[in-house]
């Protein structure tokens, strides 16, 4: 899995964290990384200096960002374009991509890759996973890492779990899978007509319900061998979620977007645009039916590739 890696960057801080992020990475899967920088397109606009001097120096700080002996081979690209995050994708289709890292709030020439432009345009339009992070873990090394999935039980949803058991079982790491039962629990429309009471035993089935869905996805990825666990919460979703990866200290979260049900979504925009922006750890995107590199839930015992 993820045998091209695409690591767009601005040459800010949050960019060379995606890239030490990257090259972790591709140390255990094999992957080429394809380091990515798009200038303006100075050509069609009166400028002082010949353009082909800006991607000179672009290049040059590409090879900067790459050592002579690198353990993890890199191809080095200068794109002009004035949309940076439409450049970024069609690349991404162009040379088979099957993962984006990149880094958030950067600044630089690249339009600053911050989420609200940049990032989310990528996040919600590229045609593969795309990995957002805004500095580089502590540890040297991937093994062992801890991954959150959120969950609202959308085929989405079951994508990202798909590939979140993959890179376990690459990593040697574990999962926990999380559902939380949004606040307050039932439909505002006809809200003021339950008691206290029915509130309550309308959110303890909601619960009820969620546990043996989770136990569901439990089992059928359970035959792969990488340690799962689950846990249910009440509350508001993005926040929930943001919170209990910081205070078990998960390395990692992995989650569907364009997904329906659950807790509001985990649309682009909304639950995933905000944990991308507030989670003390990288956050994992996958949208639906992504078959370059994740596979369905209902393949996730099979072997690893």
């Amino acid at each position: 899995m993820f045998t091209r890696i695409l690591v767009p960057t601005d040459f800010s801080r949050p960019s060379d964290a995606a890239l030490v992020y990257a090259r972790r990475l591709a140390a255990h899967t094999g992957a080429t990384i394809h380091l990515l920088h798009v200038v303006d397109n100075l050509f069609l606009r009166a400028v002082l200096g010949d353009p082909h001097d800006y991607e000179a120096a672009a290049l040059r700080q590409l090879q900067d960002r790459t050592p002579a002996r690198a353990e993890v081979a890199s191809i080095l690209a200068v794109e002009r374009s004035d949309a940076p995050a439409d450049e970024i994708t069609s690349y991404a289709r162009t040379h088979a991509i099957e993962l984006i890292v990149m880094g958030t709030h950067g600044r630089g020439r690249m339009a600053h890759l911050l989420l609200g432009s940049v990032a989310e345009r990528v996040a919600r339009t590229a045609p593969c996973p795309v990995l957002t992070m805004r500095d580089a873990p502590d540890v040297d090394d991937l093994k062992g890492v801890r991954i959150l999935v959120p969950t609202d039980f959308s085929s989405s949803a079951d994508a990202a779990l798909g590939c979140a058991r993959r890179l376990a079982a690459r990593l040697s790491g574990s999962i926990r899978l999380l559902h939380v039962v949004e606040h307050p629990g039932f439909d505002a429309s006809y809200g003021s007509e339950l008691s206290v009471p029915e509130v309550t035993a309308l959110r303890e089935q909601q619960m009820a319900h969620a546990r043996t869905d989770l136990s569901s996805r439990n089992l059928l990825i359970d035959h792969s061998r990488v340690p799962i666990t689950s846990d249910v919460l009440l509350g508001p979703g993005s926040t929930m979620i943001a919170d209990y990866a910081g205070d078990n200290a998960f390395d990692l979260i992995v989650m569907g977007t364009r997904g329906r049900g659950g807790f509001a979504r985990l649309l682009i925009g909304s639950v995933a645009e905000s944990i991308i922006r507030t989670a003390p750890c990288p956050v994992l995107t996958v949208k639906d039916l992504e078959t370059a590199a994740v596979v369905p839930l209902g393949e996730a015992a099979g072997a690893v590739a």
